[in-house]
């Protein structure tokens, strides 16, 4: 990677908004830049639409890129992103052919170093998944010939009786890739990530679940329709090949966590729900970056108390609040719920400017249960606790928060980020206490799901004397 002076770029995020930045740092797959903004309107795993990279009036790159991560600077934030290898990718122009190649074995000799266990590890997950690739598609062949009019209900047999098999035989070569990805220099990650990808991109994008977590198709990851796969988790293809890594992919680490997150969300919802119905009243509950709202589908498909609860649910995607809003009132009209939900389109960069201002994106911004689930991931340490410091001035008294955010303590971390571009702000608990407001009044704790992937920081606001 080169240091690059007089470099600009440009580029606009996935909610459209343009912007600028001085370019620090490029290389064949990846490139570092400082945008400097009042606020932050950059998150982890954010698509960056039309990125053009341009140094001494030559185009370099333009296309499409990735944001891997994110580090907070005194006016703005530095930015590294993964640069897609279709984008245009233009280099200065060479006098002669001659120099070109010079150039282009220059940088290969310097920067293209590929560590040998890592092809190793590499080419067993590429065979062991060929394999299994034929395997499927014979037993695919002869359910096809003697399936009885029944190959449908065959198939699911075939995939419910191997699926453990399957899934323990690739977790122990995929650990194996966890932890050689784990020990590569930070400087070299981005071209072991390429070689990775020219394998086993056709092997992983495929499954449903691996293309949409890689195409980012609302402009980011982690959307309403991944979290339903990972929900549903069952087996979802095309093909028997499809569905096992489908069905692997939704059954790793994180996965489960997320549907112990949701579990943990639907009790603590009923929770704060029963314990303001015995003051006698209705319980307000606030979700930033809902999502599908899964725990709020629970708890309505499961409670007798959903009548009393009036939900705010705010995201940033107009196509995820329209899914989740039709959602929510086809549960309550085949219940005869009377649901109260308001769908609300706003962003948290749209939040805290607000706050700024003295305002609210809110009418009635008292609520009893305020919760962020999936979305403190993507953002900075900075960003995460003004989020939590704007509820806690929101929280009726003896009110709740929680807000939750993937730990790493499991393998799976570079599998997603090497193949899927799926890059998560990793944090601890210690980190997690940091978020309880140093407010007389306010206490917390922090607490794990079962996988301990999931940390969850709960603050409570003393109760009025």
């Amino acid at each position: 990677m080169q240091n690059v002076r007089e470099s600009l770029l440009q580029f606009a995020t996935s909610d459209g908004v343009e912007l600028e930045g001085r370019l620090l740092q490029l290389g064949r797959f990846s490139a570092i830049f400082n945008v400097f903004s009042p606020e932050n309107l950059l998150q982890t795993s954010g698509v960056l639409n039309e990125l053009k990279i341009v140094t001494n009036g030559h185009v370099l790159y333009q296309g499409r890129a990735t944001i891997s991560g994110l580090v907070g600077i005194a006016g703005g934030v530095t930015c590294e992103v993964v640069l897609e290898p279709l984008g245009l990718h233009v280099p200065p122009i060479s006098t002669t052919a001659s120099a070109s190649y010079e150039m282009f074995q220059r940088e290969w000799l310097t920067s293209y170093k590929i560590r040998p266990e890592f092809k190793v590890v590499v080419a067993d997950v590429e065979i062991f998944l060929s394999n299994l690739r034929q395997w499927l598609d014979d037993m695919a062949l002869s359910l096809q010939a003697n399936h009885n009019g029944n190959a449908a209900e065959q198939e699911r047999d075939l995939m419910e009786q191997i699926s453990p098999r399957l899934v323990a035989s690739f977790n122990s070569v995929h650990e194996r890739f966890e932890d050689i990805a784990s020990k590569i220099d930070p400087e070299f990650r981005a071209v072991h990530q390429d070689f990775a990808r020219r394998r086993l991109h056709p092997l992983f994008l495929c499954s449903p679940f691996g293309y949409r977590t890689y195409a980012k198709p609302l402009g980011y990851a982690g959307d309403y329709e991944m979290m339903n796969m990972i929900m549903r988790n069952t087996y979802e293809g095309n093909s028997l090949f499809a569905r096992a890594v489908h069905y692997w992919l939704v059954n790793q680490w994180p996965a489960k966590s997320v549907r112990n997150r949701i579990t943990h969300l639907t009790e603590n919802i009923l929770n704060e729900v029963a314990r303001v119905v015995r003051s006698g009243r209705s319980a307000r509950i606030l979700n930033l970056g809902c999502g599908p709202a899964w725990e709020v589908q629970e708890f309505f498909r499961t409670s007798g108390l959903s009548h009393e609860a009036d939900f705010t649910l705010m995201d940033f995607s107009a196509e995820t609040l329209s899914y989740t809003g039709q959602k929510l009132a086809d549960i309550a009209r085949n219940r005869g719920l009377r649901a109260r939900v308001e769908m609300r389109h706003a962003s948290v960069q749209q939040l805290l400017r607000s706050a700024l201002q003295g305002k609210s994106v809110v009418e009635n911004d008292r609520f009893d249960l305020i919760y962020c689930a999936g979305l403190f991931d993507y953002l900075s340490d900075a960003t995460c606790k003004a989020i939590v410091n704007l509820f806690y001035s929101w929280l009726q008294p003896g009110g709740l928060i929680l807000v939750a955010n993937m730990n790493d303590t499991k393998p799976f971390r570079y599998m997603v980020e090497f193949l899927l571009d799926w890059h998560l702000i990793y944090r601890d608990s210690r980190f997690m206490m940091t978020l309880i407001p140093n407010t007389p009044g306010a206490s917390g704790t922090v607490i794990a799901e079962p996988t301990t992937v999931n940390l969850f920081t709960h603050v409570r606001k003393a109760a009025a004397p």
